[in-house]
């Protein structure tokens, strides 16, 4: 299925992932990359400096740049970068291909049943969505089904995530407001305890006086 595809395919396929791509590897496209070519910030980053963009932006800007004259050069080195940071995927996959050939890079496609155990596998160990970007970035050979597959897990992968997120913003921001109802609270009621506790000690000097008054009075009288 990937065998001769060029970069700017296997980018067009990922480009729901571009955001998780670039995230990975953002620090060896700011330092590597866009630090040596102002022409490129200039048309995909305007009015950005390229230290300070984020994973959104960049994924944005390389999305677009790919599909342009130089696309093929820098999704090559998009790729080679990521796969440089999951070497870890490429040792997994290389054991399990060697298993059923030697010379693994020059298989056509690898069996159903196999690479549905290698996709389950190593889905399980390093995740649904980090496999899918190997196995299509890598060029692994697996059949069409098992990439359909891949992609329709790792799209509700990314709901579940997304839905997680929101649930998780949403009971931060319950939390955040009762502790601030929770404080504003606190400062009224302090508040009021000192009012009453200068009400009452007004109300026992002003008793006190009314007292000692009385007294007098009482004493005058009996004169």
């Amino acid at each position: 299925m990937l065998k001769n595809a060029t970069y700017k395919d296997k980018f067009q396929m990922l480009r729901p992932w571009m955001e998780q791509i670039v995230d990975s590897v953002k620090k060896d496209l700011k330092n590597e990359h866009l630090r040596s070519d102002p022409a490129f910030c200039k048309q995909y980053l305007v009015g950005k400096h390229y230290g300070k963009a984020t994973a959104p932006e960049l994924a944005e800007a390389y999305s677009q740049a790919i599909q342009g004259e130089n696309g093929e050069a820098l999704a090559e080195f998009i790729t080679n970068r990521w796969l440089l940071k999951h070497t870890d995927l490429y040792d997994f996959f290389e054991q399990e291909l060697t298993k059923i050939s030697p010379n693994f890079t020059e298989l056509e496609e690898i069996p159903f049943t196999q690479a549905e155990t290698i996709a389950k596998h190593s889905s399980k160990e390093f995740g649904v969505l980090p496999t899918y970007l190997f196995a299509v970035l890598n060029s692994v050979v697996f059949p069409k089904p098992v990439f359909t597959h891949m992609e329709k897990q790792a799209q509700e992968e990314a709901q579940h995530a997304a839905h997680a997120e929101k649930h998780a913003v949403a009971e931060k921001e319950h939390k955040d407001l009762k502790t601030h109802f929770e404080q504003q609270i606190a400062r009224i009621t302090d508040k009021y305890e000192k009012k009453l506790q200068g009400l009452e000690k007004k109300y026992r000097i002003d008793t006190e006086q009314l007292k000692k008054q009385v007294s007098l009075l009482q004493r005058k009288l009996s004169q």
